[in-house]
């Protein structure tokens, strides 16, 4: 089952407990979780939700992954698979799917379990989507 509305919400909130000043950007997310379709589904338009990994190694650099649709350098993530039952299953499964890295292998950064390091709301061929990194 993939990430509930509800899960979606908390982990949003979340992130506003330390972003405050972000909330009116995220008026188009808040809009899609209260909406009646799925918001995890890719067929629901125009909005949806996606997720992506920010992985960070020691040296401070971090993975991007040359998107195969739109030839853009972009942090490992996708779509919500009905496996994934949260947010950071998502992006964890993106990461092993797009560059071979195992879940066990990445390290929370410390304050952060479970809390988005950023919430992106974009516009991507003429569709909403956004984009969690959790990693």
């Amino acid at each position: 089952m993939p990430p509930s509305t509800d899960h979606i919400h908390a982990v949003t909130e979340a992130y506003l407990a330390r972003h405050p000043d972000e909330r009116s950007s995220l008026g188009l997310l808040f809009a899609a979780l209260d909406g009646a379709d799925a918001p995890t589904s890719r067929k629901t338009c125009p909005a949806h939700v996606t997720c992506s990994a920010i992985l960070i190694n020691g040296e401070r650099h971090v993975l991007h992954i040359a998107h195969k649709a739109s030839g853009k350098l972009l942090a490992p993530g996708g779509h919500n698979e009905p496996a994934d039952r949260h947010l950071r299953d998502a992006a964890l499964r993106e990461l092993h799917e797009e560059a071979g890295i195992s879940p066990s292998a990445v390290v929370p950064l410390a304050g952060y379990e479970g809390v988005p390091l950023d919430i992106d709301v974009h516009v991507s061929r003429d569709k909403i989507v956004g984009t969690r990194g959790v990693r």
